[in-house]
């Protein structure tokens, strides 16, 4: 990728977080609508992941009318998604848009850009 169109920014990074995105969340718009700071950083793909619609307890989305993306553990697949950065300021938003995620799952990643 020859630019991303992300700038180092250095002076705020203890303000902002890096935010693996899928789905809706791909979209630019979608995004903004409840993190206004979200600036695209690169592609990105998550190893071992796959991407499934739905989750553990059945929840559908009462805006799509259908099954929520979300992503499980799953050696040798992989999920494709974009990479934002935010300031933590946005992090109450996605606790509130992803309450039914279950918190346990973090992943330890770099970015390797090419």
């Amino acid at each position: 990728m020859a630019n991303s169109g992300f700038e180092d920014g250095r002076g705020q990074e203890e303000e902002t977080f890096l935010y693996f995105a899928y789905g809706s969340n791909l979209l630019t718009e979608r995004i903004h609508l409840r993190n206004p700071s979200a600036a695209f950083c690169c592609v990105a793909r998550l190893k071992d992941f796959k991407l499934d619609f739905g989750n553990s307890q059945g929840k559908t989305s009462p805006t799509w009318h259908g099954g929520i993306a979300t992503i499980f553990q799953s050696p040798g697949d992989e999920v494709w998604g974009v990479v934002w950065k935010m300031n933590k300021s946005n992090l109450n938003s996605l606790d509130e848009l992803f309450a039914w995620v279950q918190k346990k799952m973090v992943c330890h990643w770099s970015i390797k850009k090419s």
